[in-house]
């Protein structure tokens, strides 16, 4: 019967294999045959009477080489294959049949492993593709029809190839690599470096006089915080983030987001102007201020600036330039953030003396942890791509004394001249051209050496630092790379080959989290960016919970959580504040130095008065608006404190604080999950059971046993108080930690009610039965 397929009449896979391991174990031998017998059946006769061992082994290395070969290689026939050996952040499927997709010195060995026909792949040419897929800039164009609707990086093919993408506030961004890279990226955030393009923050420019300017500030900042206008940042030798307000609202109200604001540095011709010998006055100080905003918030920041010029009228005097992708930025973090830098970048002969100084100062050992927070530095560099591959440094060099910010470190000229980056859009150079330079040098792998004609390109560096607000104990420190556009491959090609890993948005929010930062939006719960995540996520959770049988999902009725995929802040406070609904509510969130303040006064302990201490010099920099406000919920919780009973007033009710939710034993809390208030005789009732529970190390939870396993009984849905908005296991701590966002009366009744020791509280997640308990801190 002949076989059913043609190749049914060769050999069977068992037989290749064996003979393929057949082979693997065979140690081959020098040209020649040897004599029969061999030295035995000639007696022995001709050998000399000393053996040299370094001839011998010379003249037998081909055997010996051949040996260890062999040995190594029937070592790793039956365990793996050539592929395999590899790591596996350069392991690739495609290497697993295409021995081209090997490293050299692996294809000997995967040529007996891989099969004949697969070992020579089919080439694809031109003439194959169909005649619509051989039309010039076909591949642009399709291109440019995806983007219809959103908007790509410069980098978005090389992300597209390596990363999980998502598409989020109108851009279609990495979320996360392919590869099990979560506790890799948490590593080199901490111990080495992690590159992330954030390309997709907007940025617009003020331009005007500086008293005008002020004004507009004024109008649209945080009074609680420090002003962008304040001398410290004014120089242009420091960038700042503040938090941007509605105008149109009354404060607190009215909060957008998070807006860094950089300014043009003072030339000396602008800081100390010469005195002119006539009479007329001299014309206003004209300067130039840079906001970068998230693109959550980047339409409503600059109609709250369009506002305050058109109420103020200060239209003829100030100018509002919004950018669209004029600039890109990068951002680096980790200790080797420094050493990255300092690999990439390659300043120009023009640079300035203490701008050089500055550059050569830099420690890559210290890090940008050993540097003002914010400080910028401007430097005029070549093309990457000529000093590429970019080269660590392996010394060091110390500065005798400290790098401090100054306007001549953080300046350069050709960075806001719009006609200079419009000039410098498109490089010079293709890579091809680069490439056909590199292959003239007589040594390969030098670098090109810059021509005149070579680009130069300005970009600004600023010390970037992720801590909480009120505490800078688990701070992580990076720097903030701002390039023109049309560089975003050049540079970013640097940057990743000098060793970083690279970070999605998810290694971003990872490294948040882990410095006990607040994350905008999705902690920012009285934006409306955070509004727009929410429904978006809503969206996606609830589609997912409503997909799967009713057997397979969480019962949210069954465990009594109200709206189990929103952040209902709204009917939190309403049951807080004992209202009768929640529509006379409009929440906000105090402002962090308002709320330490608060805190102090009503939980005056020791450590309440060393955190006080510490924030005393930052007091004079709150203006009226929030000194105002500070008072009047002073006033407010004082009216209210003594009864239990009292209505509370609008602007009390209406107070939210972020605080962090540890677990005192064990728990992980999670989005969503909810915080819950205990009244005082059960409070200390679980405070000795914790301290029971952690000296013994067991531990107690409501809802996951019985009897004396209990905390206390189970708490009511209106003894709610907060909700948690970001939650799950911290690397750094070795535990579970989040963040909540709680009622400010409920927060200093807690605090009020726990004689100054350190707060007490349960916590829920929303698709269990079982309460933890947790110590909340102020952020």
């Amino acid at each position: 019967m002949p076989p059913k397929r043609p190749g049914d009449g060769g050999l069977t896979g068992a037989a290749q294999k064996r003979q393929r391991m057949r082979e693997q174990r065979t140690i081959p031998v020098e040209g020649g045959h040897a004599r029969p017998g061999g030295s035995a059946g000639s007696g022995n006769v001709g050998l000399p009477p000393v053996l040299e061992v370094e001839k011998f082994a010379q003249a037998r290395a081909f055997e010996i080489t051949a040996m260890q070969r062999a040995m190594k290689t029937a070592k790793e026939a039956g365990t793996q294959r050539a592929f395999q050996s590899l790591p596996r952040h350069l392991r690739r499927r495609a290497a697993s049949h295409n021995i081209r997709r090997l490293p050299e010195r692996l294809r000997a060995r995967a040529r007996g492993e891989v099969p004949k026909d697969a070992a020579k792949p089919k080439r694809v040419t031109r003439s194959m593709l169909g005649r619509h897929r051989q039309r010039p800039g076909l591949k642009a164009e399709m291109f440019r029809k995806r983007q219809a609707d959103k908007m790509w990086l410069e980098t978005h093919v090389w992300h597209a190839k390596r990363m999980h993408m998502t598409e989020i506030w109108g851009h279609r961004l990495a979320d996360r690599p392919t590869a099990k890279a979560f506790r890799a990226s948490y590593r080199a955030s901490q111990h080495g470096a992690l590159v992330h393009d954030a390309s997709y923050m907007q940025y617009f420019e003020l331009e005007g006089g500086f008293d005008n300017l002020k004004v507009i500030l004024d109008e649209i900042c945080d009074p609680a915080a420090t002003s962008p206008a304040s001398k410290r940042y004014s120089t242009g030798a420091r960038e700042i983030c503040v938090d941007v307000y509605d105008p149109e609202a009354s404060y607190p109200c009215g909060r957008l987001g998070p807006a860094t604001f950089i300014w043009k540095p003072e030339t000396p011709s602008e800081a100390s102007p010469i005195a002119s010998t006539s009479t007329s006055p001299s014309p206003p100080q004209r300067r130039t201020l840079l906001i970068r905003v998230h693109p959550a918030v980047a339409r409503v920041a600059a109609l709250a600036v369009e506002h305050v010029i058109l109420d103020k009228r200060l239209g003829l005097d100030v100018a509002l330039r919004r950018f669209d992708k004029e600039f890109l930025t990068f951002e680096i973090n980790g200790r080797r953030s420094t050493e990255v830098v300092k690999a990439v970048l390659k300043p120009t002969n023009a640079t300035n003396g203490q701008t050089k100084s500055a550059w050569r100062a830099l420690d890559p050992q210290a890090g940008p942890a050993g540097l003002p927070s914010g400080m910028i530095i401007g430097l005029d560099v070549y093309d990457p791509r000529l000093s590429f591959p970019p080269q660590l440094e392996k010394s060091t060099s110390r500065a005798d004394e400290p790098l401090l910010p100054a306007p001549a470190i953080a300046d350069t000229s050709m960075f806001w001249n719009a006609k200079h980056r419009s000039s410098i859009r498109k490089p010079r150079y293709k890579k091809a051209e680069l490439d056909a330079r590199r292959s003239e040098n007589l040594v390969p792998g030098t670098r090109l050496a810059p021509l005149a004609q070579d680009d130069r390109l300005p970009v600004l560096l600023s010390q970037r630092t992720l801590s909480a607000p009120l505490s800078h104990e688990e701070a992580i420190h990076g720097w903030t790379l701002t390039v023109p556009a049309g560089w975003g491959m050049a540079f970013w090609s640097s940057l990743v080959y000098s060793t970083p890993r690279v970070g999605g948005l998810r290694e971003r929010s990872q490294q948040y989290q882990e410095a006990r930062a607040l994350r905008f939006p999705e902690d920012a719960v009285d934006t409306p960016g955070f509004d727009e995540y929410e429904v978006r996520r809503e969206a996606d959770e609830k589609g997912y919970w409503d997909r799967r049988p009713p057997a397979k999902r969480p019962s949210y009725d069954k465990f009594g959580t109200g709206s189990p995929f929103r952040v209902d802040m709204a009917g939190v406070l309403s049951t807080a504040s004992r209202r009768a609904g929640p529509d006379v509510l409009r929440p906000f969130v105090l402002a962090p130095l308002i709320a330490e303040r608060i805190h102090s006064t009503v939980n005056a302990d020791t450590k309440a008065d060393a955190k006080q201490g510490a924030l005393a010099p930052l007091k004079p920099l709150a203006r009226q608006r929030a000194s105002e406000l500070e008072e009047q919920l002073k006033q407010e919780w004082t009216s209210v404190a003594p009864s239990a009973d009292a209505p509370v007033p609008d602007l009390l009710a209406s107070a939210m604080v972020h605080v962090r939710v540890t677990p005192c034993t064990r728990g992980v809390p999670q989005d969503y999950g909810m915080i819950y208030e205990l009244s005082p005789p059960v409070v200390s009732d679980v405070r000795k059971k914790v301290e029971t529970s952690l000296a013994a190390k067991s531990v107690l939870a409501t809802g996951e046993g019985d009897g004396p396993e209990d905390l206390c009984d189970r708490p009511k849905p209106d003894q709610v108080v907060g909700r948690i908005t970001t939650g799950s296991f911290s690397l750094s701590d070795g535990r579970g930690s989040g963040v909540a966002v709680v009622s400010l009366v409920s927060f200093l009744r807690i605090a009020s009610s726990q004689s100054g020791k350190r707060p007490l509280v349960l916590f829920r997640n929303r698709d269990v039965e079982t309460f933890r308990a947790a110590f909340v801190d102020l952020l």
